[in-house]
């Protein structure tokens, strides 16, 4: 089973809902060619220490969105064991350019307020992992009272 991980830096996040980092099971893939979340990151670069939390999703979405780019330090993803093929499954946008439509939200998996100058990560246990089944999408989304700079990681398995 390969597992890899993919980042967007300082994504600038605006005040409006916006999607940071999404992986895609295309929808052509067999049933059984599954993605399985096991790990994510989310940390800020503010400035003010008396700013409103950012609200901080890993969510399902119900569209892909328009636009979006290829981050460009994990095209199309890193893999964690360099002996591991190269991913053949997953695709990876972020913000690297403007969406020109933002995802739509779909079910919210993971949701918590951060402060804008501290981050979280979380590892989730083997068997609880959140799937991606083909033709679905998973993201790192934001709303922020104020812009602030965003750093976002995802870690997944292949084939799960």
């Amino acid at each position: 089973m390969a597992k890899y991980t993919a980042h967007a830096d300082d994504v600038a996040s605006g005040t409006a809902q916006k999607t940071v980092l999404q992986i895609a099971n295309p929808v052509a893939n067999p049933g059984s060619h599954r993605i399985a979340v096991y790990g994510y990151r989310i940390s800020y670069r503010g400035t003010n220490s008396a700013a409103q939390p950012v609200r901080s999703l890993v969510a399902r979405q119900t569209t892909a969105g328009g636009g979006g780019a290829v981050p460009p330090i994990s095209v199309p993803a890193v893999k964690l064991d360099p002996a591991t093929p190269d991913s053949t499954i997953t695709a990876v946008k972020g913000p690297a350019a403007v969406w020109t439509t933002e995802p739509t939200l779909g079910d919210i998996v993971i949701g918590q307020r951060i402060h804008p100058q501290a981050g979280v990560s979380e590892f989730i246990p083997f068997g609880d992992e959140v799937i991606v089944a083909p033709g679905g999408w998973l993201a790192v989304v934001v709303v922020a009272a104020a812009t602030v700079d965003v750093t976002a990681q995802l870690y997944w398995r292949e084939g799960h």
